[in-house]
């Protein structure tokens, strides 16, 4: 177990929140490749397919965890739907209770190597995709609708993203394609890109609104009738984050902590009740579009937050600590991020819940609205209960 400790500054910015924080052993695990087979999910990235991983809950009573598989024998030639799917890759999905682990139901679907994801919409219902089709799920496995994602295979990059607004009630699709990259820059700069944003209505899959973009979306997560996306510039890093109106018009939202004269690379993300995280340059907070902040952390030089996810009045943050690995040859050192542990935080009383010790340099989580955490570390499934 790696030792951990929170700088100096996020103690004094948090000592109040901080105080009924505590290390909290799981409620249950399961080692999914004993039970499941699935493979470590710290298993190497070394593929599209290979990152088609996560846990998710579908309510706060169910949490499902998939992973994509290859064959081990080469399938046979077939049609192919449009999954993009021939038998060689495999979507294999385990919803467990999330009170006991209680096996409730498990599902496969062909896939293809390129995407494959799981995304929870409402009341237990959610959205499979596989390949180059979305299909919609009712709480009882029934599937209710489905929608395909044509690719127009005219460009070397080219995808489809799917977002899920924070109510479950709007699906968010973006088909992005380059055109170009300037591959002098060192960021291999999108010069040449557009963007066709679809909404749907999350219970038919019907489309509800459209607009284009002649940018790339570096970054985006949905909202509730808009989306949080990055700057419409080239450079991911050049710019800041705002409003993207189902009209295609952007507006700059910025938190306080942030400086134009010293600018640095910041995420932004849309939360429930009309409200948005954002972290980096030292700093987390939480804040509505006007108002009073609701939360705020100040990071140390050791310490930083690597990922968010939220449900409800809970958000639940990564910290990383940055560690120096062996110098190279030239005595230069270099330094990475490993996941340290994950805190959840109630977001009315600003409290900090909970702490997760972690593992594996590879962390997939979820938090549900009543503040239960799921969290796949290597091959194990541990969901940790919330306080009461």
């Amino acid at each position: 177990m790696r030792r951990w400790s929170l700088g100096l500054a996020l103690l004094l910015a948090c000592w109040a929140t901080c105080a009924n924080a505590k290390d909290n052993p799981p409620r249950w695990q399961i080692n999914l490749k004993e039970k499941y087979g699935f493979e470590s999910f710290d298993r190497p990235l070394v593929s599209t397919w290979t990152r088609q991983q996560d846990v998710v809950f579908l309510s706060p009573e169910r949490v499902a965890v998939y992973q994509v598989s290859r064959a081990r024998a080469t399938a046979k030639l077939a049609t192919r739907d449009a999954s993009g799917g021939g038998g060689n890759y495999v979507l294999a999905v385990s919803i467990l209770d999330a009170r006991d682990g209680r096996e409730i139901k498990q599902l496969r679907f062909p896939t293809n190597p390129e995407y494959s994801k799981i995304m929870a919409t409402h009341d237990g219902k959610f959205i499979v995709r596989t390949g180059d089709v979305l299909y919609l799920y009712s709480a009882d496995f029934e599937r209710l609708a489905s929608k395909n994602l044509p690719m127009k295979r005219k460009v070397i990059e080219e995808v489809w993203q799917i977002g899920v607004s924070p109510s479950g009630e709007e699906i968010a699709l973006v088909h992005q394609q380059v055109f170009h990259r300037n591959q002098l820059t060192a960021e291999s700069v999108v010069d040449s890109a557009d963007a066709d944003v679809e909404v749907l209505n999350a219970d038919t899959l019907q489309i509800t609104n459209t607009f284009s973009l002649l940018w790339f979306l570096h970054a985006w997560t949905a909202g509730e009738n808009f989306l949080v996306s990055s700057a419409p510039q080239p450079s991911p890093n050049s710019g800041t984050f705002g409003l993207l109106n189902f009209e295609g018009k952007w507006s700059p939202l910025k938190p306080d902590w942030y400086s134009e004269k010293n600018p640095c690379s910041y995420q932004m993300e849309a939360l429930d009740h009309q409200r948005f995280v954002a972290y980096g340059c030292g700093n987390l907070s939480v804040f509505p579009q006007s108002g009073e902040k609701v939360l705020s952390l100040k990071t140390g030089s050791k310490e930083l937050v690597g990922a968010v996810a939220g449900a409800g009045d809970r958000l639940a943050v990564l910290f990383e600590r940055r560690v120096m690995m062996t110098a190279t040859s030239g005595n230069v050192p270099i330094f990475v991020n490993q996941p340290s542990h994950i805190d959840i935080f109630e977001l009315k009383t600003k409290n900090r819940e909970m702490s997760a010790t972690i593992h594996s340099d590879k962390i997939y989580y979820a938090v549900s609205v009543q503040g239960s955490l799921a969290v796949v570390d290597g091959a194990l499934l541990e969901v940790f209960p919330p306080e009461h």
